[in-house]
């Protein structure tokens, strides 16, 4: 089938609400889109370096988050333009859509350059914390001020100008507050400081932050108590930035290929900051606790006993650097002869949809026993070698596009179609994801390349 007559159908599909995704293995090639992470930092130095065009996105599959960045810099450079010394009376509107990057990257962007913002949002953005920068504002020269009646979210409108200084942060919330403050004193007038009041969680986000401010001639340094910024040497480049291939999406062609599909990843690049690199880790940490607990259960059968499912060895992953791997991670775990605890996930209740939560009726919804714990979840997995382990049904995504994703990885080991509810938010991070699904051979809705 051609390529836009596929297109043309998902379309009409997603417009219905729901797909159906056929059980069968996936092969052949798939290039992954660029890095989300990487791209929305990408594109602030390069706007911040005066030519935003530095930073080469792929326009052919770019997600709804990354347009909500560009769309917003480039009202930010007209406001620029329009006011030569970066004071302006009137505010400009920012729809960051529902992209938590954007508001968080931007807001202190905005005050340090001296550009009054109105910042709006859909979704579930606007109950999506921002608090933290309330401390940060204070003193700053800068204001923040939430114009709805609860005064607690969006619109938020931002004023004044903040000057370089001295600045505390958690560091055991959104590593998107430490991120958008370190990127905005690239160019303000002086050296800077940010200290974290606590351990810092997310680390490879900052690391990732890091590593792209400085490959635009920043300065920046982790020290034992946070981050400095030099101040001197401002946001500076002349050859373009290429965005890396992004690991948090191949993670679900990496867990296909672990429920027994043969993905050939093209791009992937093989050392990188990107924290969700992690997944290959786990996957293989995951093999290594089945192998034991297939040889301990074929021991039990040589002996004559019935081995206890509840005594197996339990896998323990720790989300606390990557819970954007969850959603996923949980379909491998769930395919796997082992319990596997997820922890220090509580961050995810304010995602997009509330992870835990909806990961939970996920698994649920496709017959896999689990339960939610204080901090994330407990997943009775089943081995999915020679069998289908997944019942298939309707899965609700929540509007979360990481669900979305998720749940089409899981009919490749499912017995019966799964059907998923509200997929057009596939478009927040990976647009192509369902044209690269039925290009590998799957089928969804009869429709399929065969």
């Amino acid at each position: 089938m051609e390529k836009e007559l596929v297109k043309n159908k998902l379309t009409e599909l997603f417009a219905s609400g729901k797909l159906g995704i056929a059980p069968g293995e996936l092969r052949g090639d798939v290039f992954v889109p660029q890095s989300k992470s990487a791209a929305h930092r990408a594109l602030i130095m390069a706007f911040l370096s005066g030519d935003i065009e530095l930073a080469k996105i792929d326009e052919s599959c770019v997600s709804d988050d990354i347009k909500a960045t560009k769309r917003a810099l480039l009202s930010m450079g007209e406001a620029l333009a329009a006011s030569c010394d970066g004071s302006r009376s009137e505010p400009i509107e920012i729809d960051c859509k529902e992209s938590g990057s954007t508001l968080r990257f931007l807001i202190p962007l905005s005050a340090v350059l001296g550009i009054p913002t109105k910042f709006i949002g859909s979704g579930r953005l606007p109950q999506r914390p921002i608090k933290e920068y309330e401390g940060v504002f204070e003193g700053s020269g800068a204001e923040m001020n939430y114009l709805d009646e609860t005064g607690l979210s969006l619109p938020l409108l931002v004023t004044g100008k903040m000057k370089a200084g001295e600045y505390k942060l958690p560091g055991n919330v959104s590593s998107q507050y430490i991120s958008g403050l370190l990127m905005a004193l690239s160019v303000a007038d002086g050296a800077s400081r940010l200290t974290l009041t606590t351990e810092l969680e997310s680390r490879p986000y900052v690391d990732l932050t890091c590593e792209v401010m400085r490959n635009f001639g920043v300065e920046v340094k982790e020290e034992p108590s946070g981050y400095s910024v030099n101040g001197e040497k401002k946001p500076s480049r002349k050859e373009s930035f290429e965005v890396e291939a992004d690991y948090s999406q191949a993670a679900f062609w990496l867990v296909a290929n672990y429920l027994g599909s043969k993905i050939n990843l093209k791009n992937l690049p093989k050392t990188t900051a990107q924290g969700d690199r992690a997944i290959v880790d786990l996957l293989s940490g995951l093999s290594e606790v089945e192998k034991r607990n297939d040889e301990a259960e074929e021991r039990s059968v040589e002996a004559g006993r019935i081995t206890d499912p509840e005594k197996r060895e339990v896998f323990e992953m720790d989300a606390r650097d990557v819970p954007d791997l969850v959603p996923v991670f949980a379909i491998a775990a769930a395919a796997t002869n082992c319990i596997t605890k997820i922890v220090h996930a509580e961050r995810l209740r304010i995602k997009e949809s509330d992870r835990i939560a909806s990961t939970s009726s996920m698994l649920a919804a496709l017959g896999v026993r689990n339960r939610i714990t204080e901090d994330g979840l407990e997943i009775d997995g089943q081995s999915a070698a020679g069998k289908k382990c997944f019942t298939g049904g309707t899965v609700d995504s929540y509007k979360d596009h990481r669900l979305v994703m998720a749940a089409a990885v899981a009919a490749i080991a499912s017995s019966d179609t799964v059907w998923i509810k509200d997929p057009v938010a596939v478009e927040k991070s990976y647009p192509s994801f369902f044209e690269d699904y039925i290009n590998l051979g799957g089928t969804i809705n009869g429709i399929n390349v065969g």
